[in-house]
């Protein structure tokens, strides 16, 4: 019997390295629209980041739903055209699953929970200057609070911001179809959270939580939990090892509402 991966309200956050697997090993569970899409990936090390992802999402819900990796249905349909691009859905007749997948140079992350929409993000912190793509993502007084920041920490200041904003789009499934300079959200050096975004959801029903992808990276997860109480854990999946829900827990705590 296949133990549960999640506890009423928790969400799970798994890390994963892409070279830790062969391209046949994360293949062989996927479907035929996640081969189709790995496929078009020109660069190899951008086709292993969606494989382990697209990998590592099969492994995760299948344990939690008592089934074959291969046999777990991931919609991934775009509602603006008919590729499987879009934010994935676990399709399964019991207990609803609420996932997110995201990946950056060697961090490939999986979020699970059932308790409400999330969306996980991490980026690399850029080693070059990020004052063009500051002015497309970031509003007026964010760019304000960057600029009053040394520049020694400017990129990771944006890489902060973006994560958040990201993750929060990609709760709602919006990604960024919605301008990111839509949404405000607080400053880089304080705890996260949602100021205002152009959506019905009242931002207090949106909250973060700080990951800890590791140096060189910053990462956030994003639920729309309204004020229940959540528990947020992240593990590591190394090397070989065939079943990530029995990794240990590398870090936990409380998401409450705010």
């Amino acid at each position: 019997m296949i133990a549960s991966l999640l506890a009423p309200g928790e969400c799970r956050v798994w890390w994963a390295t892409p070279g830790d697997r062969t391209v046949e090993t994360l293949s062989a569970v996927l479907s035929d629209p996640e081969l189709e899409r790995a496929a078009r990936f020109r660069r190899d090390p951008d086709r292993r980041r969606f494989l382990t992802g697209a990998w590592l999402l099969r492994t995760a819900a299948a344990t939690q739903l008592g089934v074959r990796p291969e046999d777990v249905v991931v919609d991934r349909s775009c509602s603006d055209c008919n590729r499987h691009h879009g934010k994935p859905y676990i399709r399964t007749s019991g207990r609803r699953l609420h996932v997110s997948v995201s990946h950056s140079g060697d961090r490939v992350a999986v979020a699970m929970t059932s308790v409400g929409a999330l969306g996980v993000d991490v980026e690399a912190v850029p080693s070059t200057p990020v004052d063009d793509l500051a002015r497309c993502a970031l509003t007026p007084g964010e760019l304000r609070a960057m600029d009053a920041l040394p520049p020694m920490e400017r990129n990771e200041a944006f890489a902060r911001v973006w994560t958040r904003k990201e993750a929060a789009l990609k709760a709602t499934g919006h990604g960024l179809r919605i301008s990111p300079d839509k949404l405000e959200v607080s400053r880089p050096e304080e705890a996260p959270r949602l100021l205002s975004w152009p959506l019905e959801i009242p931002p207090g029903n949106l909250r973060f939580v700080d990951l800890d992808p590791g140096e060189g990276y910053v990462a956030v997860v994003a639920l729309i939990a309204g004020a229940q109480r959540v528990n947020v854990v992240e593990s590591q999946v190394t090397g070989w090892q065939p079943a990530p829900f029995l990794t240990q827990p590398a870090r936990s705590r409380v998401l409450r509402a705010v």
